[in-house]
């Protein structure tokens, strides 16, 4: 499960099932510097009921 605090400007993200892709602009300022200090449920990122992965 990739988290926003974990994503990089300049990184790319897919669903493997719709093919959808987006590219991280800015990156997280405000939820916290982790997953467990992130206050936001939706700052965890699904798409097609599957999480999202980095494309290399």
């Amino acid at each position: 499960m990739v988290h926003c605090t974990e994503m990089k400007k300049g990184e790319v993200y897919y669903c493997d099932e719709c093919g959808l892709e987006f590219q991280i602009i800015n990156e997280c300022q405000g939820c916290g510097t982790s997953e467990d200090t992130c206050e936001h449920v939706e700052c965890r990122f699904v798409c097609c009921d599957r999480f999202i992965k980095i494309k290399k």
